[in-house]
């Protein structure tokens, strides 16, 4: 599953970088507020989407052509295979948190939580730690739909520090 863990600290830094530094300020407090807003609006629909017809379907949905999951042994995966990527039984879900956009407005990305739980055939749940995320996402022009061209998380590091101290 894509939002389950990676190193996140200079991928994250790598990518947001570019983002927020070189896209230099918008026009108007609006202009970027409605903007990362129109990103925040498709991940929540992104993620309306996985409850709705399971979690391989809303990542067809929602990707570009070709994807890069960091959390895969085969980070590059073409939007066809997305359907079948991930197992029956599976349920994850998420929230945006935040969202930035490019000064074109052609790039951005959104963070958020996410929890996961796998129902193992015997009937068995499996609840594994949420999950800190980001997805990148694109889209061609001004007017056409964002798509996610990159997503992963990492273990949220508020849950290790909580299970640190219980320890």
């Amino acid at each position: 599953m894509s939002r389950l863990r990676f190193p996140l600290g200079l991928a994250a830094c790598a990518l947001a970088v570019p983002l927020v530094v070189g896209a230099g300020p918008l026009p108007g407090a609006s202009a970027a507020t409605n903007a990362a807003q129109a990103i925040l609006d498709a991940d929540r629909a992104f993620a309306a989407k996985a409850r709705e017809v399971g979690v391989g379907a809303a990542f067809q949905a929602f990707a570009a052509d070709e994807v890069t999951l960091l959390n895969r042994p085969q980070a590059k995966v073409d939007r066809a295979a997305l359907a079948t990527l991930f197992p029956a039984g599976l349920e994850l879900e998420w929230a945006p948190e935040d969202a930035a956009i490019s000064a074109d407005g052609t790039l951005g990305y959104s963070w958020g939580k996410a929890r996961s739980r796998f129902t193992k055939p015997d009937g068995t749940v499996v609840e594994r730690p949420p999950v800190r995320y980001v997805t990148v996402w694109r889209r061609a022009t001004g007017d056409a739909p964002w798509r996610f061209i990159l997503d992963g998380g990492t273990v949220d590091p508020e849950w290790e520090a909580a299970q640190s101290k219980a320890q």
